[in-house]
């Protein structure tokens, strides 16, 4: 009945110290849940405005082929303008070359119709001459008044000369004016001709120009919408930015409340386990003092049976030994409330020390956040070996008790002490290379080797509780991982493989797995090179490991 009595207090009692303190932890998580959400909305934006940018990066890119090939067909038209106008400057030249031989051509013209109308004078004063002075009368009076022979002859002679020549005059007029009426043609033809091709020159060049204008503008128009999308591309990439550091900055919060509910959970946690040790020890010290009054009246009745039997024998007999039993009861009892008083004082000393341990724990929660937790176990651990052994030497008293009345009850030994806690052994394989100088297997030499080698392969574990500070990469180490035991003691697990199952912040318990032995970094094979360092100093892990 008591014990019920006992159990129901102390549940009361959890649950009045509990439930305030998961109150707290429901609102905290509902506060991560917020911000974690907020980090999922800010992603997605962000997810969004990456395929936003891959998209405007494409048009870009297509405005900018666009924009090229648009410049090459300028430099096409270019080109063609270029020869168009060396044409243009070619036949403006022959048009030159050609006006100036049709000036020429008009000088000769000028000249022949100089000589053509200097003839046709002549040729009019020998004709007027001939109408108003000669007649056939006057050639044949020319002839017949001859004085001579050799005078008719010279006469008709110039008679001759006069017809002939003017038949030349006649024919070289022809002449001339045919060749001017040839020159005149051939000179319309030749102009004709040049500003035929002049004009159609012209009207290319005019198409040509158009078209190159046309291109400018769409050069322009392809600029402009350029310029529009790298703008709108510079927005959303500062837009992305923004995001990221929004990103960044709800992580530290969720990682700062992330922390925070650890340690609320660790400082309710201890609570928790501190009133639980504190009521556990009350039901403890209740119950020997339950089990020492039940031993005392179970001792007091066997003493009444034993000096009953010694009375049909004996007044005497009973009498001595009535003394020898209560020389041994008086002893007993003496025995047993030192030991109360010696267990009281050291529940007293226990709850002043877990006193001071709490105040210096809250006074150092950085450096021993993991470790707490541990001690808290390996002090249960501790108590129940002491709850144990208080039961053995509670069922020894017992069998002493009843021996009491022949023999007097033997003095009790004293318990043994506890033996320290190793760390857990961080792989399976055996060790390969001790803590100490040794030639080195890669770099040659002798120098320290820093920790202790594990050959084989499979998992590894967390030497003890505590955190995980640091999961990186190093050219020597290869993949690695470093824990926080508090109290200033650090262990390094180096060239693991990268699959590894643990974060940095994350909380590990002793012997759970955090990574697989691999061969990565600065390495002959695959091994765990395992580090222990105590106050930033590194120690041989040996003797933490028992090896």
């Amino acid at each position: 009945m008591k014990k019920k009595i006992i159990a129901g207090i102390v549940s009361t009692m959890l649950i009045g110290i509990v439930s305030p303190s998961y109150q707290a932890v429901v609102s905290a998580e509902t506060n991560l849940d917020e911000l974690i959400e907020e980090k999922e909305n800010v992603e997605n934006r962000s997810s969004e405005l990456n395929s936003v940018i891959e998209s405007t990066e494409s048009e870009m890119s297509a405005l900018e082929a666009e924009r090229q090939e648009l410049e090459q067909h300028i430099q096409s038209l270019q080109i063609r303008i270029s020869e168009l106008m060396e044409d243009l400057t070619a036949q403006s030249d022959l048009l030159e070359k050609t006006t100036q031989e049709i000036e020429r051509l008009n000088e000769e013209i000028d000249v022949l119709n100089v000589l053509i109308e200097q003839r046709n004078d002549k040729l009019m004063q020998q004709a007027r001459a001939t109408q108003t002075q000669w007649n056939p009368e006057n050639i044949i009076h020319m002839i017949l008044s001859a004085e001579s022979v050799s005078d008719l002859i010279s006469r008709v002679g110039i008679i001759g000369q006069l017809v002939s020549a003017n038949r030349s005059i006649v024919e070289a007029q022809m002449r001339d004016q045919q060749a001017v009426m040839e020159a005149e043609a051939q000179v319309q033809e030749e102009r004709v001709q040049v500003e035929t091709l002049l004009t159609e020159m012209e009207a290319t060049r005019d198409e040509l120009t158009v078209q190159q204008i046309q291109l400018d503008n769409e050069i322009m128009y392809v600029a402009e919408r350029y310029q529009m999308n790298a703008k709108e591309k510079d927005q959303f990439v500062s837009e992305q930015y923004a995001l990221a550091q929004q990103a960044m900055k709800l992580s530290n919060d969720i990682e700062v409340e992330e922390e925070r509910l650890a340690e609320e959970a660790r400082l309710a946690e201890e609570a928790r386990l501190a009133e639980e040790a504190r009521l556990a020890e009350i039901a403890r010290q209740e119950e020997l003092a339950r089990i020492a009054e039940e031993e005392a009246r179970a001792a007091e009745e066997a003493e009444r049976r034993a000096e009953a039997e010694r009375k049909a024998q004996a007044e005497e007999a009973d009498r001595k030994a009535a003394e020898e039993r209560q020389l041994a009861v008086t002893t007993r009892r003496r025995k047993e409330n030192e030991e109360r008083a010696q267990a009281q004082s050291k529940a007293e000393e226990e709850a002043n020390r877990q006193a001071q341990a709490t105040e210096q724990q809250r006074a150092e929660e950085a450096r021993r956040q993991a470790q707490a937790a541990e001690q808290q176990r390996a002090e249960a651990a501790r108590r129940e070996a002491a709850r144990q052994q208080a039961e053995a030497q509670a069922s020894k008293e017992k069998e002493e008790a009843e021996r009491a009345a022949s023999t007097p009850a033997p003095t009790p030994a004293p318990a043994p002490a506890a033996s320290s806690t190793t760390f857990f052994r961080p792989a399976n394989g055996a060790v390969t290379s001790r803590y100490g100088n040794r030639w080195h297997p890669v770099h040659g030499g002798y120098r320290l080797h820093a920790g202790i080698d594990f050959r084989g392969g499979g998992s590894i574990y967390a030497a003890d509780s505590g955190r995980v500070r640091t999961v990186s990469y190093d050219r020597g180490w290869g993949y690695y991982i470093r824990i926080d035991h508090g109290n200033g003691l650090e262990t390094l697990y180096a060239h693991l493989q990268p699959n590894i199952v643990v974060s940095v912040g994350q909380n590990v318990s002793r012997g759970q797995t955090i990574g697989t032995m691999g061969t990565t970094g600065t390495s002959t094979g695959v091994h765990l090179h395992f580090e222990v360092r105590q106050n930033g100093r590194l120690t041989n892990p040996a003797p933490f490991l028992g090896l």
